[in-house]
Order: C-alpha cells, then structure tokens, then sequence
C-alpha cells in the first residue's frame, strides 16, 4: 500500500446524473487499499462511506449509485485514504444534469458538499403541491427527482 500525500487538499471532480447517481473522481497521489470517500450528513448522524478505487493513474473513483437513499440534507464530504485521518474535500470539476436531485456544490468554505433535494408532491384531488424550503444560498434551483 503507498500512502496518499496529505500535503496538498484532495480534489474531487463530481457527475450528478439524472437518475440521481454521484461519480467522485479524487486526485491523488499512490493508492490504497483502503481509501474510502464518506459524506456526512450536516444536520444528523448518518454517514455514508463508499469505497475508492483506482480509476486512472492519479485518481481515485467512488460511485454513489441512485438505488442508495440519502436523507433531504447537506452531506459533507471527506476521504479517508487509510490511516484512520479523514480529510474534507476540495472541489474539482462539477457536472450536473439539470434534473439531478443530488447536486454537488462548493461551500462557502472551499470544501466539497452534497445538497439531497426532496420534490414537491400533490396534495390531493385539487392537484396543489407541498413545498419544501430551500436555503436561500443554494448553489442551483430545485430539482424534481426524489432522492
């Protein structure tokens, strides 16, 4: 196992598809076994963790498939590449399809984050629909899908 430089933030270019799935490619130096790429829910408990494996020389990819759900919510994320240290993530390139109900963004901060968007949903015969509220500093409008 060749250990990952924490010298430097760990990048990560993120795809948000339609479906409602997330591809993180992380740059990074070397490989491991055991890194892994953990989003963390800002207002709860949950924590997700998905396995990073090598993609191309360089780089690192973990794949949030649509079937897994995630709570409405801000997720942070983090890679741990091993040594039991978690470090925050930079963003790279962001791709988002305009319907993805998972959107990557940049927080104020510089670090990566993961916004889980909730569809609004009819309310009965008169066809009204229940909103949900919406941070006013969210990177893009509300997407349909549900998470």
């Amino acid at each position: 196992m060749t250990p990952l430089s924490h010298a430097a933030p760990l990048h990560a270019d993120c795809i948000a598809d339609s479906a409602g799935g997330l591809t993180f490619d992380v740059t990074a130096t070397g490989a491991t076994d055991e890194a892994r790429l953990v989003l963390r829910h800002r207002e709860g408990p949950e924590e997700v963790t998905l396995p990073l494996a090598p993609a191309t020389t360089g780089r690192l990819r973990a794949a949030l498939p649509s079937s897994v759900a995630l709570p409405e919510g801000h997720w942070d994320a983090y890679a741990s590449v091993g040594d039991e240290h978690t470090d925050r993530l930079v963003p790279g390139a962001i791709d988002v399809h305009p319907s993805a109900s998972r959107v990557p963004y940049e927080t104020r901060q510089g670090n990566l984050s993961v916004e889980c968007r909730v569809p609004a949903t009819p309310l009965g015969p008169r066809g009204g629909t229940r909103s949900t509220m919406m941070d006013p500093h969210s990177p893009v409008n509300p997407a349909l899908p549900r998470c």
